[in-house]
């Protein structure tokens, strides 16, 4: 099995080759806003290192959110370039999939996935013990947190910057999950595993109003 798999959802770019079942190349790097102009030239290199041809991928697997609904929609836009014409198969992923997936939990704690949005915000999901959402994928000010992120039997984990942890601490003592997080590479593990469910729909997942979204 040969798998390509990416991220652009956040700023901080994430890929993972997966070549004859074994993994060949992981990376990560800040790339912010201009996804645009080196997420295609990073693809290619990516694949010349592996020495892998992109008509001998099985499948490519890329973010569908929630992040950046630029970074996204490029990061859609540039799996479709690619497989398409070879008719690779194209799947999507839920990042807060991954980061509830990726926790070894076996208690009986609830946990909160977060990621950065922009500015002071952040997308956040709340899952069950057994790691099933209770809620869809929203979001909250810094200014404004959410009342049960300080419950007993809470664990947060995500994209928590030093900002966000400082003023959860002041508010009261919570558990954190400080597992060093990469996208892709955890989402192979899982795959492998099978431990995360693949999107067959490429439809990003909006939680702002935003003007791209459906009606």
């Amino acid at each position: 099995m040969n798998i390509l798999a990416f991220d652009t959802s956040t700023e901080k770019f994430s890929i993972s080759i997966l070549k004859n079942n074994k993994v060949v190349l992981n990376l990560s790097k800040i790339l912010n806003k201009t996804y645009s102009k080196f997420l295609i030239p990073l693809l290619k290199e990516s694949l010349e290192q592996s020495n892998l041809d992109i008509k001998k991928i099985n499948n490519i697997i890329i973010s569908l959110g929630p992040g950046s609904f630029t970074g996204v929609r490029i990061g859609i836009a540039a799996a479709k370039g690619l497989g398409i014409p070879h008719k690779i198969n194209i799947l999507g992923f839920n990042n807060m999939d991954v980061l509830v997936q990726s926790i070894d939990s076996n208690s009986k704690e609830k946990i909160v996935t977060i990621i950065k949005s922009k500015k002071n915000n952040y997308y956040y999901q709340l899952f069950d013990s057994k790691k099933k959402p209770i809620n869809k994928v929203s979001f909250f000010s810094i200014n404004n947190l959410p009342n049960f992120f300080f419950n007993k039997n809470i664990i947060i984990c995500g994209d928590l910057d030093i900002k966000l942890i400082d003023l959860l601490r002041k508010k009261k003592k919570i558990s954190f999950n400080k597992k060093k997080f990469s996208n892709t590479l955890t989402l192979i593990d899982l795959i492998r595993k099978k431990k995360i469910k693949m999107i067959k729909s490429l439809n990003p997942i909006y939680v702002y109003n935003h003007y791209g979204k459906k009606n």
